[in-house]
């Protein structure tokens, strides 16, 4: 019995010690692939890192995802080939570091200030305009970011349909601009079935506290614009990098795009 059981586990040595070599082998022979090499170089030329949020006067400007390439995702895809492409690289998103949760409790002032971007937020209340800005070349080519009224998706699923499959970004705007804690998830739930995607985002232009703490409890985080419904001469005068301007949809021009 007790060399049957040695030599069980002498087999086992050897084929365990097989795989490592093998995989040791293979390794090797990729890592001193041309092609894999290529990978290896882009990556460390193409990798950013990313940017932690600052907390400033109990605002967060918001900091910026790193990426980097993910080098054997990348070499499987180009491997057919036998070259490297640069559509076939694949890249891993970097969050921000930092505390998930401590940005619920301070409200977001301004995106990250050193990327060339305005952070522009439509807030749609009845949908007066919708229709027409939907059809506007504007709205097809600009980034804007929705925040609706609650009872206005309860009555028009299908208008906030078709912005979301327009690319558009939807938040939640409570029920005329209040947020409830009654209600909150009731509209959450609206616009992520839409989406598809969870509904981060609270609309607090007055920083009302009660409203923060409702939706911080949401894990969503507060947004407190710099510019709210500014007239295209004082958005010429304060246009800066990384700024978060709001605008009810009555008071949209879409000349604004000519300036962002």
């Amino acid at each position: 019995m007790l060399k049957k059981t040695s030599k069980l586990i002498g087999i086992f040595l050897i084929l365990l010690l097989s795989f490592i070599y093998t995989d040791y082998v293979f390794k090797e022979a990729k890592k001193n692939d041309p092609l894999m090499k290529e990978v290896i170089n882009y990556k460390k030329t193409h990798d950013k890192k990313p940017v932690k949020y600052k907390i400033k006067d109990e605002e967060v400007i918001l900091g910026m995802s790193g990426i980097e390439v993910d080098i054997n995702k990348s070499y499987k895809n180009m491997k057919k080939d036998g070259r490297f492409r640069k559509e076939k690289v694949v890249y891993n998103k970097i969050k921000p570091g930092g505390k998930k949760n401590t940005k619920y409790d301070y409200y977001i002032k301004r995106g990250y200030p050193k990327k060339n971007y305005v952070y522009l937020i439509l807030k749609i209340k009845n949908g007066n305009n919708l229709d027409k800005l939907i059809k506007s070349n504007y709205f097809k080519n600009s980034n804007i970011t929705f925040f609706v009224d609650g009872a206005f998706i309860e009555k028009n699923v299908e208008k906030v349909f078709t912005i979301n499959n327009l690319g558009k970004e939807i938040y939640n705007l409570g029920y005329d601009g209040i947020y409830k804690r009654s209600m909150i998830s009731v509209t959450n739930n609206l616009i992520e079935s839409i989406t598809l995607k969870d509904s981060i985002f609270c609309l607090n232009e007055t920083k009302n506290e009660e409203y923060k703490n409702i939706c911080s409890k949401k894990s969503m985080y507060s947004i407190s614009p710099e510019l709210i419904n500014p007239s295209i001469s004082d958005l010429k005068k304060n246009l800066k990098k990384g700024i978060i301007i709001s605008y009810d949809e009555d008071n949209f021009d879409p000349d604004i795009g000519k300036i962002i």
